[in-house]
């Protein structure tokens, strides 16, 4: 827990008592941290890796809500467990992952005590607040393939492995679309497409 910005700041008994309480834990990539649905029974603390978080429709499909990463922490996971409420979307683990699982109580307490880790939370909330805006411009403004385009051309590789249903999930389309839409930028030079793998060109 060292790691976090806040951890520093906190009260000697609150960092104490984090450290008591903290249980290390390793997940592998493709798990999932909790589901639509589920009320989450503890919070995470990421210390290593990337996870996205989907909600998904009725009909079946889903669209990206946020990711959360190394020193962050899941804000779907804060409130379903703080207020025992379900979790609004699913968080699935892009790469193995490495955090703290910590339990409602400590956390509620240290929320309530602790002035450095209220305004860790709400740093939190906020930062998912600006995605969040961005992505509703980009779902008014930006046709499919735009927005799929700027998604793979955010990513640090020039190799992305995702298969096409996952990129369906993050934005928020059909398998049947995002596949037509990346066959037309390997017909223009603009991927090379194999399984699971697209690579920028």
């Amino acid at each position: 827990m060292k790691s976090f910005k806040f951890y520093s700041l906190l009260s000697p008994q609150n960092r104490q008592i984090l450290d008591k309480n903290s249980i290390f834990v390793k997940i592998e990539v493709g798990s999932e941290l909790y589901r639509q649905g589920d009320e989450c029974p503890n919070l995470m603390f990421l210390t290593k890796g990337r996870v996205r978080v989907v909600r998904t429709h009725e009909s079946g499909q889903s669209i990206l809500l946020y990711y959360f990463s190394q020193g962050e922490q899941c804000n779907v996971n804060f409130t379903s467990t703080l207020n025992s409420v379900p979790a609004i979307g699913t968080a699935i683990a892009e790469t193995d992952l490495e955090g703290y699982i910590i339990p409602t109580k400590i956390i509620a307490r240290m929320f309530v005590d602790d002035e450095a880790f209220q305004r860790y939370v709400f740093d939190q909330y906020a930062k998912r607040m600006e995605h969040l805006a961005a992505l509703i411009e980009d779902i008014r403004f930006l046709g499919l393939d735009t927005r799929l385009l700027h998604y793979l051309q955010s990513q640090k590789s020039r190799i992305i492995n995702l298969s096409h249903e996952e990129l369906a999930d993050i934005i928020g389309t059909s398998r049947e679309v995002i596949s037509r839409i990346l066959k037309s930028f390997e017909n223009n030079g603009i991927v090379k497409l194999s399984r699971k793998k697209i690579e920028l060109m």
